[in-house]
């Protein structure tokens, strides 16, 4: 049997541009739901700690290097969910917790990195953007806050 994840990453990528922030969206494939997102993924046994399984998530996802990364901002917020994003089927309950992850201007995003086919596109995308863009209430609230973080 496999074990179930209980933990999940969320990495809601961005860049500033003087005054002004830019994040990074991934649209996922037609058949892993057609929608827009930050990159996020289960917490693997390989990860020895949840800022592990960040820098694996941008990476996988992304093509971004730990090196890439300027700042993380830990703690923007976490939620749980207990029911499949897909299908509505219950399941165990998983954690998701939201890191801001803040790389240079000059870095690249790759997708065809990820052995794994999940998203077909990136944008950039400022704040007002991102919420029209984003599926789920909760990715919209960990915008929210860590929008609120980085304008104080």
């Amino acid at each position: 049997m496999i074990a179930m994840r209980t933990k999940q990453v969320e990495c809601i990528v961005f860049k500033r541009v003087g005054t002004e922030v830019s994040y990074l969206l991934l649209k996922r494939i037609p058949s892993k739901g057609d929608f827009w997102q930050p990159p996020c993924g289960g917490v693997e046994k390989e990860d020895d700690s949840l800022m592990d399984a960040v820098f694996r998530e941008i990476k996988e996802e992304a093509g971004i290097e730990k090196s890439d990364v300027l700042e993380v901002i830990e703690g923007v917020h976490a939620f749980t969910m207990s029911s499949h994003y897909l299908t509505k089927e219950e399941m165990p309950p998983i954690t998701e917790y939201v890191f801001g992850v803040e790389i240079g201007l000059d870095v690249e995003v790759d997708l065809t990195k990820n052995i794994y086919v999940e998203h077909e596109e990136f944008k950039w995308v400022e704040y007002e953007q991102a919420l029209e863009l984003l599926k789920w209430e909760d990715n919209k609230t960990a915008l929210r806050k860590l929008h609120a973080l980085l304008k104080t």
